[in-house]
């Protein structure tokens, strides 16, 4: 995946990391297992558990999955973790 670099760092490669924090923090807001989301995704467990440690970046469709499986538009979803990447409160 091409990252677009700018004078802060690596933008794409920080927001794929706070999209997974976000992600993560969502989760235990509900109280929710890696197994939970990947049984309301269908998203097998072993890959998941790569988008979530950063080993693999989460494309967008997963993504979409994802912020619906947790009640979410991905446009709140993506807005959470922007504002976690810039520092700023996370509600």
């Amino acid at each position: 995946m091409a990252h677009i670099v700018t004078a802060m760092g690596n933008y794409g490669t920080d927001i794929q990391s706070a999209m997974a924090v976000q992600i993560k923090a969502e989760m235990a807001a509900r109280d929710w297992k890696q197994s939970d989301l990947s049984r309301a995704t269908g998203i097998v467990s072993s890959t998941l558990h790569r988008y979530l440690s950063g080993a693999r970046d989460i494309p967008l469709p997963v993504f979409a999955d994802i912020a619906q499986a947790l009640g979410m538009s991905m446009i709140e979803l993506a807005t959470r973790a922007q504002r976690r990447l810039d520092g700023k409160n996370v509600l």
